[in-house]
């Protein structure tokens, strides 16, 4: 039976998640409203309103379209592109490993590796190791067959930049779906059988359908998480050549350990946030729609 004060006892959480979340956030929208830089300390500290967020969002010589915007297309090219392929290789391979045969719990243990594996060491070992045009894989086996190996990294950063966000989510893609997969009735699956349910049938016009939502949560887990990733990038590319693999959280990085700008550096994240935030919303509600409508 419920208390009156029972929620007291949720009171200590409560402030310490509003503390470690929402004071850092109110930090940076204040930041925002402020001319603060680092590299001139001699400067003043100037109260500006809303002019670090014009500062971005200002066209002032249409139709030549201002740098944040092109960041904030990549941003979202490389959030979307990465979001899709790890939607749909991870639903492929969870019904690879959705099967009990010998060596399966070794096989899920061996794809579940990259995602536990840091992301800026990871980088640094695709850099160095495998794309590396004179001592990489991918020079040595290009060589070996003919080829001159082309720097990946210098001429198609953006699409290195996808395959390596999408090699380190998977996983996480696929531990969510497998537990989908797992959790049909064994009902179900007898059934299929009895109804003469070919494998196309069985996977992507019953399977899929019934575990939608374990993909609609981890797409939406997968945008928090990969919105936000600026490691790779940082010991990969390093946002270039110029600024063709920045997305908004690395130009944040740069704003504020490049540039010294603290008021920028808090306008840019701060409508970062607000946009991922948006999505996350957006895509919230198309689950509960979709909830709703097989209730």
């Amino acid at each position: 039976m419920k208390k009156e004060k029972d929620w007291l006892f949720l009171l200590p959480a409560i402030l310490v998640v509003a503390v470690m979340t929402q004071v850092p956030f109110i930090l940076t929208i204040i930041y925002s409203t402020l001319k603060w830089n680092l590299s001139r300390p001699d400067l003043p500290i100037k109260f500006i309103g809303f002019e670090n967020y014009l500062y971005y969002l200002r066209i002032p010589e249409f139709p030549v379209i201002p740098e944040f915007y092109s960041i904030f297309w990549q941003t979202i090219v490389l959030t979307l592109s990465t979001l899709i392929f790890c939607a749909v290789f991870g639903f492929l391979f969870s019904i690879l490993l959705d099967h009990q045969v010998p060596g399966i719990n070794i096989a899920r243990t061996l794809i579940m590796g990259p995602f536990f594996v840091m992301s800026t060491a990871s980088g640094v070992i695709w850099k160095t190791t495998i794309f590396n045009t004179t001592f990489g894989w991918y020079g040595v086996i290009a060589k070996s067959l003919g080829f001159t190996p082309v720097d990946l990294l210098s001429y198609h950063p953006m699409a290195v930049i996808i395959f390596l966000f999408s090699w380190q989510w998977i996983p996480f893609f696929v531990l969510i779906i497998l537990a989908g997969l797992q959790g049909i009735s064994g009902d179900v699956v007898d059934s299929m059988r009895v109804d003469g349910a070919n494998w196309f049938e069985s996977t992507f016009m019953i399977k899929l359908p019934m575990i939608s939502q374990h993909v609609m949560v981890a797409t939406m887990l997968g945008l928090i998480f990969i919105v936000k990733e600026i490691g790779l990038i940082l010991v990969t590319t390093a946002g270039g050549p110029g600024t063709r693999s920045y997305n908004l959280p690395y130009a944040v990085y740069m704003e504020i350990f490049n540039g010294s700008q603290v008021g920028r550096a808090g306008a840019l994240a701060t409508m970062t946030v607000a946009i991922t935030l948006i999505s996350v919303n957006v895509l919230y509600r198309i689950i509960k729609k979709r909830s709703a409508s097989f209730e």
